[in-house]
């Protein structure tokens, strides 16, 4: 907001420069009446020299007032008075008004008779009316035809005239019907780009621009075929290396490198962007990190060289976050967070700068909830919806759902259910079919895990119709429908959902492999087949193992675990000694791990919820596993432990679980209670290494300090298998 004290009054000047420039500062601010009066005041004051700029500008004044023959005459003194550019803006502007009083041809002659002679730069101007005046006497093959004449000139001469001529062309090529041109030009006026392109990247700038209009339209594999052909521009210059700067410390600059130096600046700043945009067209995730490597590259290069005069500031942060999800798709979490960090500290320069900052933090939630860093998630998410309302609301869908996530994978399931209501309701309300399809999909988990399966079948159906030209979505519609047969009783009818889900994704990501052996062990389990289901649940710990989730291989193991408990219910002696053997050592390090986990969350309402809600199952399939195996001595040391690990009370959450519930823990659940781990939510991973937020880990808790117990061993194996501290190397007596 301007500072009242810095404004000038008119009254106050007496210099026609400074009556002048004021005039032209009020008319920007949109007071014409102040502007007027202003520029009269300069006009009586001015010299004969400068009279003609002072009648230019009064005259766009008094035009915009509707005051059109007063402009005129302006400009017809001006013309007669005035010399080099400012005579040449009134012949311009003066055309421009002419057909409005039935003069065209007089408008006409004068823009002829001004071509002869002038300089490119000028005859840009001079052309740029008569494209106007051609297409107002309807002659519309003639005005395009000058248009791209015009275009190519200014591109090398008067690049501020671009944004105006590819205005005009879009009008054109609307009026004779071509929408995908027109779409093409109106994208060029819009972004005629901070250092305009030199004209030979003319053709690569219309493929690339057409690429983009394909897309946008759905055509994806002509997209692709566009930017290739664009790409295939940017080979014809060979890149050689950039010239160090003779002084490092200062700002880059191409001016006066030569031609060829220019040229190379310009490859790479069109490789850069068209390969972000291939990036964005490909496939599969290795071919995106591929694309959006080069992007990053070239345009690193080219910020080198000639800083951001491209703007290829903006184009590296979008290739970082291009790059950014192709590394979370592959579950590499850790590169795809330093791509973010970058990208955060870039945004500043780019365009648009909050709606990037906005974009790039509620990546990083996501990829932070993916990595099970649920606390520095939420903080994210939070940080990204408060700049998605203000810069970038078609985004708040999206970090609503990332913050539904969260909620869900830490216990919040009415936390949960309302942020995907809000994600539905606003991905519908800017007409994000896919992200209306994703918040249903999330609600019928939710509906799941709370055992409404008919709820969830619904909006599996309402999801479904949505997705018919969505195959990853598609799939994981059918995933979900899967596990809900599986609820219900229907091992079979699972199967086949999750070959017809399997069938539908080409290659498989990782987190896709790993739900689809989880549902079709849980399916083989229920249909009693319990080789295969093995078999499944081997093979995603497997995927685990290889793609570093060890929060998720953290929960199969306690859902493996209840699924031998109740093998075990129903068998005898040695097998049954045999089966509760193998769920004790894969509930009781999870229980373990799951409750050490309390340390990567600070204090606050999260970290107790994850203690109350999201670490108990495992918690229970360990106190299952151990009364399974009937170990009556670990069952007390673990009762110690689990007393030891204190923790606040969240009120409204649940209520305080006392020492003898633990031991007299019900029976083993019916399979038709058990709830797939696949559904649960906490399909998440990351680097296991992470940092205590506040608490100190509590110490082992013996009988006698001094002598270490059964459960210390299991404390061990938890530590060497999970990869983080669960307790300190301290002890302290049992209560």
């Amino acid at each position: 907001m301007t500072d009242p004290a810095d404004l000038t009054d008119p009254a106050d000047l007496t210099d026609p420069s400074d009556l002048n420039d004021e005039g032209v500062r009020l008319a920007g601010a949109g007071d014409l009446v102040g502007a007027r009066s202003v520029l009269e005041a300069a006009l009586a004051t001015s010299p004969p020299e400068d009279r003609a700029q002072v009648m230019v500008n009064l005259a766009h004044v008094v035009n915009a007032l509707d005051e059109r023959e007063r402009a005129v005459d302006l400009l017809t003194e001006a013309i007669a008075s005035g010399e080099g550019a400012v005579r040449l803006t009134a012949v311009a502007s003066r055309a421009d008004l002419l057909p409005w009083l039935g003069r065209w041809d007089e408008a006409w002659r004068d823009v002829e008779e001004a071509l002869v002679g002038v300089d490119p730069a000028q005859q840009v101007v001079l052309r740029n009316t008569r494209v106007g005046l051609l297409m107002m006497a309807g002659h519309l093959a003639e005005a395009e035809a000058e248009a791209v004449e015009a275009v190519e000139l200014a591109g090398r001469h008067a690049p501020e005239y671009l944004a105006n001529l590819y205005a005009n062309l879009a009008l054109l090529a609307d009026e004779a019907g071509d929408e995908g041109r027109a779409a093409a030009y109106r994208v060029l006026s819009d972004n005629p780009g901070r250092q305009p392109l030199g004209p030979r990247w003319q053709r690569f700038v219309e493929l690339n621009t057409e690429g983009a209009v394909l897309l946008s339209s759905g055509d994806r594999d002509a997209a692709r075929t566009a930017f290739a052909a664009a790409y295939r521009e940017t080979l014809e210059v060979p890149l050689r290396e950039p010239p160090a700067p003779a002084d490092a410390s200062a700002p880059a600059d191409a001016s006066g490198t030569g031609p060829a130096a220019v040229d190379d600046v310009e490859a790479l700043v069109c490789r850069a962007g068209v390969a972000g945009n291939l990036a964005g067209v490909a496939d599969h995730p290795e071919e995106a990190v591929r694309w959006s490597t080069e992007a990053v590259e070239a345009a690193r290069t080219a910020l080198t060289i000639v800083g951001d005069a491209y703007g290829s500031a903006t184009v590296l942060v979008n290739a970082l976050l291009s790059r950014a999800a192709a590394r979370l798709t592959q579950t590499h979490l850790p590169e795809a967070l330093t791509d973010l960090d970058e990208a955060l500290d870039l945004v500043t320069w780019a365009e648009d700068a909050d709606s990037f900052e906005a974009t790039v933090r509620a990546s990083r939630a996501r990829v932070l909830a993916v990595g099970g860093w649920f606390a520095e998630a939420a903080d994210e998410a939070r940080a990204a919806l408060d700049l998605a309302y203000t810069a970038a609301p078609a985004m708040a869908a999206s970090v609503h759902a990332t913050l539904a996530e969260i909620a869900s994978a830490t216990g919040d399931l009415p936390g949960a259910t309302e942020h995907l209501a809000l994600a539905r309701d606003l991905s519908a309300a800017t007409g994000d079919v896919a992200g209306v399809a994703t918040a249903l999909l999330s609600s019928a988990r939710l509906a799941y895990l709370a055992a409404d399966l008919d709820r969830a079948d619904a909006w599996y159906d309402e999801a479904e119709a949505l997705l018919a030209d969505d195959p990853r979505r598609l799939a994981a519609c059918l995933h979900g429908r899967a596990a809900v047969a599986v609820l219900r009783g229907e091992p079979r009818a699972a199967l086949a959902l999750t070959d017809r889900a399997l069938a539908l994704v080409e290659t498989p990501t990782p987190l896709e492999s790993l739900a689809w052996h989880q549902v079709r062990g849980s399916a083989f389990e229920a249909a009693r087949d319990f080789a295969e289901a093995e078999s499944c649940y081997a093979e995603a710990e497997a995927r685990c193992e290889a793609a570093g989730l060890w929060h998720v291989a953290l929960g199969m193991a306690w859902w493996r675990a209840d699924a031998l408990i109740r093998r075990a219910a129903d068998a005898t002696g040695e097998e049954r000694q045999r089966l509760a053997h193998r769920a004790l050592d894969l509930a009781l390090p999870a229980a373990l791990a799951a409750e050490a986990v309390r340390q990567r969350f600070p204090h606050g309402p999260l970290r107790e919820q994850w203690v109350a809600l999201a670490s108990a199952p495992a918690t229970r399939s360990a106190f299952l596993a151990i009364r399974a195996l009937g170990d009556s001595a670990l069952a007390a040391e673990y009762v110690d432990h689990v007393a030891g690990a204190v923790s606040l009370h969240a009120d409204g959450v649940t209520a305080p679980v006392q020492r003898g519930d633990l031991v007299g823990l019900p029976p083993p659940p019916t399979t038709g209670a058990h709830l797939p781990y696949a559904a649960s939510g906490f399909a998440t991973g990351a680097d296991p290494a992470f940092p205590s937020a506040g608490f100190e880990l509590p110490p082992r808790v013996r009988l006698d300090p001094a002598v270490p117990t059964a459960l210390d061993a299991w404390i061990d194996v938890t530590e060497q298998r999970y990869g983080f501290a669960v307790r300190s190397g301290r002890a302290v007596a049992s209560w």
